[in-house]
């Protein structure tokens, strides 16, 4: 059964809630630390742990927007850790972010105050056209069905001008997660595929940096490391420990694996689309 098939068996609300199980599990909570982050973060040579990474890496992307100017859109914005993390460049009033899932977006009114969060899919944005200056989203993507779906809307609701950031990861194949997570539509299997469909869009002045080691490759390792101290400390049982481990060795081991920051502007001037 493909991936499609799976999705579409498994309605809305109950895959919606398969993945709050996932990034409200207790154990993911506690390794991210206090801040409510669900990605892999940049890794520096000085960075501790994993709540660093992810603001490390919420600033590699805002680099982007050097003048962090006008209105942006969290889209995919989880618990809401990247939204709070928004408000050191906007003020609330400027800062919205959306989410498919209501119980995501309790938690997220609750880690950044002050900022309106709406229920909503990511590829049928309920918002008019041209009414955001800047849209950011972290490493959600790959979730959505689809990626080309997604960036015609950010294209349409971004203002001639916008800035479209994100980071986003590249599968050749998803044998590694559960059928459920990456819908076999929007598997894009290599950069170039990728690339096409932000042209097809038109963004403009399209930017694509590799990170696959700082962001990806050194997150599991430090998860690795992680699971093996709580494995030598006796936290955990050692089939949950060899459970994990070949997990993630099959992930470092991968070749098929390439994760992105991206940077695409709409230009100034806009011609009609017919999408």
């Amino acid at each position: 059964m493909t991936n499609k098939n799976i999705r579409l068996k498994m309605d809305r609300s109950e895959y919606i809630s398969k993945f709050d199980s996932l990034i409200l599990n207790p154990p993911i909570r506690e390794f991210y630390g206090q801040k409510e982050f669900f990605n892999v973060g940049y890794w520096q040579s000085e960075t501790h742990n994993q709540e660093e990474a992810c603001f490390n890496l919420m600033e590699k992307l805002l680099d982007f927007i050097p003048e962090k100017q006008g209105n942006i859109l969290d889209v995919g914005c989880g618990l809401g850790a990247t939204t709070s993390y928004l408000l050191k460049y906007y003020s609330p009033a400027d800062v919205l972010g959306i989410n498919i899932s209501a119980r995501q977006i309790e938690r997220s009114t609750v880690n950044a105050p002050g900022c309106k969060f709406i229920c909503m899919d990511a590829v049928q944005m309920e918002f008019e056209d041209d009414l955001f200056d800047n849209i950011i989203c972290v490493e959600a993507a790959f979730y959505f069905d689809t990626r080309a779906k997604f960036l015609k809307e950010a294209w349409r609701v971004l203002k001639p001008g916008g800035n479209l950031i994100l980071s986003d990861i590249i599968f050749e194949n998803t044998q590694h997660f559960g059928d459920w997570i990456i819908p076999e539509s929007n598997n894009v299997r290599d950069i170039q595929e990728y690339k096409n469909l932000y042209q097809q869009v038109g963004f403009q002045q399209v930017e694509f940096v590799g990170v696959t080691d700082e962001c990806w490759l050194k997150h599991y390792r430090y998860l690795k490391s992680s699971i093996e101290e709580e494995f030598k400390a006796g936290k955990i049982d050692e089939q949950i420990y060899q459970t994990n481990v070949v997990g993630i060795d099959g992930l470092l081991d991968s070749s098929s694996i390439d994760y992105f920051l991206v940077s695409a502007k709409k230009p100034t001037k806009v011609p009609s689309h017919n999408f």
